[in-house]
């Protein structure tokens, strides 16, 4: 495997790693355990339980077990920790240290093994389950930040319909066979019916259907392909037939080639990556280097103990896991998101260079043609000809002219007979029958024989030697009609007066308003700059069309004429860009862009700092010199596509600075505490950790703004869960420790009740947290309220739940004090008392399931959660419970509160004094409120995931749950009567 020397030629030391790690089975242990959801989960229960059996042992037992007890399940909980999390660690750190690397890794796992050498085992346990979870949440998201790329072939069907064709271009059904796409030569014939994908780029031939290609252009709205249209692999056929013609193999397919351009941009490293990884071998030696000079001098010199927590060897350890430079490595993740971003959209950038390009550039040259201009002919007019004066012909003239060309053009793959094809779409032409005698004059036009009368389609000259002796006339009343550099064709039949056509390209419809985002620099400002004109962008149009139509095109965009050049070369392209750079090499945006689509195009979008190419495929031939590549889907191509793609641009430059500063600030701001020990050692990697997932969220949000890709409910949940436990590291330090330091400092004695109090408090918040997840019978009693509505009624049911518990705690807690001189304190009798009371309750939440799940709320169970599964939201339902089962609720939570074991988890506040006696239990009900009310809220999310898949699961939830707790509650209160003891 030999991962630490990443493709090079193995050492013996590693090829020995190997050799063992192999014969024991560790590599395949550790490829388990590494990146495994499940046993992150596992890790952190086992250590919740060392944890709290820790705590037991130190408080011999607590009344609940035996301190040697306690201890040997702190232990085995322990060592189970460091294997689980610790295994995958020792493995890649052990071939790191093989090739002599000292990276994040290698610091980290020193700082856990620092931790076990001072006696702190736990404090290196709660940092390998830091570890991984935090790496387990940085994986998913640079996983999703790279965008699912397999997705784009992925769905690409494997097999093809492959179909032959008769004499008249119709498809043999009877011919239809299915073969592997892979196997499909180029230039075969493929059926395509309506549901199903097309498995290869290629031609429609025949038919035409609604098709969308909302996996290469993000486009949700089908688009129609007719004869003629290319048509990429992967596109679904929504209607209709299609027969398509291959023009590329399974491996050149348009999802293949975009998939790997794009995960060729991701892997190239921009600028600030290389500065990164160039300093970060010799920033970790200093730190390993600063961490052992403290570890040395620190007892010497400032007096500090070598051992124990907060001696010089505990705060090295802490400095060295601070200081490591996660958060950094982790910035450049933001060039990552926004490529994949722009991928899923149809816009593929060619690395983090290009990004940091675009973000200077401060002149774009546009080509006309398929940039401001869609690239396809429309056919704007028609004129009929007496040969002396032009007149506009009847309707019926006119439709009559577009039959014969239609007749004459049909199957040529000419522009203009395109063009001609397109403007006799939801007409009703006349028959004037099929062209008989057909000729195509290249460089000419075209003729044919409609009913004797012979018809030509083409240049004037040559339609109009069918005039005769008004061959001449005619054609000066052509000319006369025609304009400079305007597109024209002559359909001349025998008999019959000679028409005009005339064709231009059509605007893109969006090009003015994406000219105009470009041109005052909307697309880069914020909402705070919307007065600052520093950040338009120039735009210049090249173009080796005529004068007359290039200026056209520039007005339609409110383009100035001194920034319009036409009629140029290949060559005299290139030289403007590079005099269009030389005039911006001061200013604040000196790099020029350079849009086209055309061959002739190439030169200038290779002299550009940025080329964007405009092209239909990545296998275009301009787009080998593009650094950008616009897939262009008719009118939504071309110059609509780059105000957003300078948006991205401009908005990634911003994160990155802000990673950056972040990871400066995470860095500094934990490592220096560390090493002065006002950090514990865990503390300051939990606020390590959480600064590099901060910086992982800040980069992934780009995609979600720009990729319209939403994260994962698995990512999403892992990463709510590690920023409310960093969350609450950052509080306990702020509120507690750094208090403590501030109020030592001033030497004010009078508050230090005041911080007392407050960690009691905080003992109490995280005393009631833990409360909900003591006993299987809170899981029995709430597990009937998740069946409901929504989740928010849900979370509000286990929240009055819970606070009805405080209540009868509260309760028993006062007649417990009340009376406890006059009861005889028989632990037995407490025992069976608080076992009924458990059973009790059961039986109340069984019956109020069984009521719920059969009464009258069946039917507004169902239609709430349809309502809430349909809009993915937990926003109120018109279907309400009413106020009995609201206070059904409340009650049963406190019966359940009357139990004599409730007691145990008030017993701290007894041998606190008042002020910290309150402050302990009233944030110990707060915590037991807050702790009903989310596991209520998970145990219905969980349960509502399962309904997806079996719409009739919650049903069978709510009364198999139901009848679980009456099972267990008839059976509590029946052995507490006959004095059995079961809980």
């Amino acid at each position: 495997m030999m991962r630490a020397s990443q493709g090079k030629e193995a050492n013996e030391l590693e090829r020995a790693l190997d050799a063992v790690f192999n014969a024991t089975g560790v590599h395949r242990v550790a490829d388990f355990l590494r990146g495994n959801a499940f046993v992150a989960v596992v890790s952190w229960v086992l250590f919740v339980v060392a944890g709290i059996s820790h705590i037991l042992m130190h408080v011999g037992g607590g009344g609940v077990v035996e301190t040697q007890t306690a201890a040997t399940v702190s232990k085995a909980c322990t060592i189970l920790v460091y294997a689980l999390a610790g295994t995958p660690e020792f493995v890649d750190v052990t071939y790191e240290l093989a090739v002599g690397n000292v990276n994040i890794h290698v610091l980290t796992t020193l700082a856990v093994l620092g931790t076990v050498l001072l006696g702190c085992a736990m404090e290196g346990a709660l940092l390998l389950v830091l570890f991984a979870s935090a790496h387990f949440v940085e994986d998913r998201l640079t996983s999703h930040a790279r965008g699912d790329l397999k997705a784009l072939w992925g769905t690409v069907p494997t097999t093809a319909d492959v179909v032959t064709l008769n004499s008249d271009g119709v498809p043999d059904i009877a011919s239809i066979r299915e073969v592997p796409a892979a196997d499909v030569e180029i230039g075969t014939t493929i059926f395509v019916k309506a549901g199903q994908q097309v498995p290869l780029d290629g031609v429609v031939v025949h038919g035409s259907a609604l098709v969308s290609i909302q996996h290469i252009t993000g486009e949700a709205l089908p688009v129609m392909k007719r004869y003629g249209d290319e048509i990429p692999a992967g596109a679904m056929n929504t209607d209709g037939v299609l027969v398509v013609k291959s023009l590329r193999s399974s491996e050149e397919s348009t999802p293949a080639r975009i998939a790997r351009l794009t995960e060729a941009a991701q892997r190239r490293r921009p600028k600030v990556s290389r500065l990164i990884d160039s300093i970060g071998d010799r920033y970790s030696k200093a730190i390993l280097a600063i961490t052992f000079i403290t570890m040395i001098l620190a007892p010497v010199v400032l007096g500090i103990p070598f051992l124990g927590r907060g001696g010089a060897m505990y705060r090295s350890f802490a400095f060295l896991s601070a200081a490591a430079p996660c958060a950094l490595l982790m910035s450049p993740l933001v060039y990552v998101a926004a490529i994949g971003a722009m991928a899923r959209r149809g816009v593929l950038i060619r690395g983090g260079l290009t990004l940091d390009a675009l973000a200077e550039v401060g002149t774009v040259a546009l080509d006309k043609t398929g940039t401001i201009t869609t690239g396809q002919m429309s056919c704007t007019s028609i004129t009929r000809f007496d040969c002396e004066k032009p007149e506009q012909g009847a309707p019926g003239a006119s439709l009559k002219s577009l039959a014969y060309a239609l007749n004459l053009e049909r199957g040529s793959s000419h522009p203009i007979a395109a063009a001609v094809t397109a403007s006799t779409r939801g007409l009703d032409l006349p028959d004037v029958g099929n062209a008989g005698d057909y000729k195509v004059v290249h460089g000419s036009g075209v003729e044919g024989l409609f009913a004797g009368k012979r018809a030509r389609f083409g240049t004037a000259e040559f339609a109009l030697e069918l005039c005769g002796d008004d061959a001449e006339n005619c054609s000066l009343a052509i000319n006369s009609e025609t304009r400079d550099g305007e597109i024209v064709a002559v359909l001349a039949v025998e008999g019959e007066r000679p028409a005009l056509f005339r064709f231009s390209d059509t605007l893109n419809s969006k090009a003015p308003e994406a000219a105009e985002s470009l041109r005052s620099g909307r697309c880069r400002r914020r909402w705070w700059e919307m007065a600052d004109n520093s950040k338009g962008l120039e735009l210049l149009m090249l173009t080796g069309d005529n004068q007359t139509s290039a200026k056209a095109m520039a007005e339609a965009i409110k383009l100035a004429p001194e920034n319009v050049y036409s009629g140029l070369t290949p060559d005299q392209k290139l030289k403007l860009i590079e005099d269009a750079r030389e005039r911006k090499k001061t200013s604040k945006y000196p790099r020029v862009a350079m849009v086209g689509d055309g061959i002739n195009d190439a030169p200038a979008l290779a002299a550009a700092d940025v080329g964007v190419a405009i092209a239909s495929t990545p296998s275009d031939a301009a787009a080998s010199a593009a650094d950008v590549l616009l897939l262009t889907k008719d009118d939504d191509g071309g110059i609509s596509q780059l105000p957003e793609l300078f948006t991205l641009a401009d908005r990634t430059r911003t994160v990155l600075r802000q990673n950056i500063a972040l990871a400066v600030i995470s860095i500094i701001g934990s490592a220096i505490p560390a090493l002065f020990g006002a950090f514990p050692l865990w503390l300051a990697v939990l606020l390590h950790e959480g600064a590099t997932l901060m910086v992982a969220m800040n980069s992934v949000r780009l995609l979600v703004t720009f990729g319209r890709q939403p994260l994962s409910k698995t990512t999403t949940l892992a990463l709510w869960a590690f920023t409310v436990f960093c969350a609450l590291g950052a509080a306990y330090t702020v509120c507690s420790e750094a208090v403590a330091i501030f109020i030592s400092q001033l030497h004010l004695s009078n508050w230090m009740g005041v911080i007392t109090a407050f960690k009691s408090a905080w003992a109490g918040l995280l005393a009631g947290c833990l409360h909900t997840l003591t006993g299987p019978d809170h899981l029995a009693a709430l597990t009937p309220l998740t069946v409901g509505p929504s989740r928010a009624q849900n979370a509000l049911m286990g929240a009055l739940w819970g606070f009805g518990h405080n209540t009868g705690q509260i309760l028993f807690g006062c007649i417990f004090i009340l009376l406890r001189d006059r009861l005889p304190l028989n632990m037995e009798i407490i025992g069976q008392f608080g076992q009924g009371i458990v059973g009790l309750t059961l039986i109340i939440i069984g019956a109020m399931g069984f009521w719920e799940s059969f009464g009258g709320h069946s039917h507004s169970h169902s239609h709430s959660h349809s309502h809430s599964h349909s809009h993915g939201t937990d926003m109120p339902m018109p279907a309400k419970r009413d106020s009995s089962f609201i206070s059904w609720t409340y009650i049963t939570g406190t019966i359940h509160g009357l139990q004599p074991d409730s007691l145990f988890l008030l017993l701290p506040a007894l041998a606190l004094p008042r002020v910290e006696a309150i402050s302990f239990l009233a944030t110990f009900f707060i915590g037991t409120i807050i702790a009903m009310g989310t596991y209520t809220y998970c145990i219905g999310a969980g349960t509502a995931a399962l309904e997806k898949n079996n719409p009739k699961f919650v049903s069978y939830i709510a009364r198999g749950s139901s009848g679980v707790a009456l099972a267990f509650g008839v059976l509590f209160v029946i052995s507490a009567v006959f004095g059995l003891d079961l809980i």
